[in-house]
């Protein structure tokens, strides 16, 4: 890209600021979102406009921050509190920690964080939503506010060094090899671990289950040093006795 043409459109920003109020800008913004989500058009078109009931209800949750968070338009809907209580129903049944006493959460947390390396993991998740979506979507809307919320007012350039950290490792991982060289051997062989924790839920991991994995990848790992990653992380292991039964061969 010539100079002339970064500089044009780094102009946007002073652009939107000398030409722009509040109003506008809200405008602005509810006129993105509608076209980046029909989920929202639908709300607003057939729920928010035709019910009494539900204009109330969601002017209860603007007006009080206290709210629990909102997770889709439907439990903004008349059926919201009904599919809130299911869904909590449903919850109940289910044992969170299915990963080996880890959550989904948890587990992809741990994820994020070996592939981040050094790299502040919201930094690096910004920056790897950004390059998946290629375009402005409400998610990132959101989490690039909240950077600037943390950079701004205090003038602490951390996160905007994490962020063009993480944007250069991206760039250095675009095939699977150029990954594995920029993370680094001791976080890959753990991104590669957990990965298959996560498409393999169990109560508990066997360890020689799991250098059995990794040796299929041409990745040997010790004994020691997974007890020591799962320890760390608080993923249960199945310490039960007993070796695999060996199969006869038929006679």
């Amino acid at each position: 890209m010539k100079p002339e043409s970064a500089a044009a459109e780094d102009a946007v920003v002073f652009r939107r600021l000398a030409q722009n109020d509040d109003e506008s800008a809200s405008v602005s913004i509810l006129l993105h979102l509608c076209r980046h989500s029909p989920e929202l058009r639908h709300w607003l078109w057939e729920d928010f406009g035709r019910s009494a009931k539900v204009r109330a209800l969601f002017g209860l949750h603007v007006k009080s921050r206290c709210n629990p968070p909102v997770a889709s338009f439907a439990e903004l809907t008349e059926d919201g509190e009904p599919l809130r209580k299911e869904q909590d129903r449903l919850k109940r049944q289910f044992s969170p920690g299915i990963y080996g006493g880890l959550t989904w959460n948890q587990v992809v947390t741990a994820l994020g964080q070996h592939q981040a390396g050094k790299i502040d993991l919201g930094a690096y998740l910004l920056a790897q939503e950004w390059q998946n979506a290629k375009k402005l979507t409400p998610l990132l809307m959101l989490a690039g506010t909240d950077l600037l919320c943390r950079v701004l007012p205090t003038g602490r350039r951390r996160m905007l060094k994490h962020t063009e950290r993480a944007l250069a490792l991206l760039k250095r991982s675009s095939s699977k090899a150029h990954r594995r060289a920029a993370i680094g051997y001791a976080d890959w062989w753990k991104i590669q671990l957990l990965l298959y924790v996560l498409r393999n839920p169990k109560p508990a991991y066997r360890t020689r289950e799991l250098r059995a994995h990794l040796a299929d990848l041409g990745l040997d790992i010790s004994s020691k040093y997974l007890r020591r990653f799962c320890g760390h992380l608080g993923l249960r292991r199945d310490v039960r006795a007993g070796r695999p039964r060996i199969k006869k061969a038929a006679a």
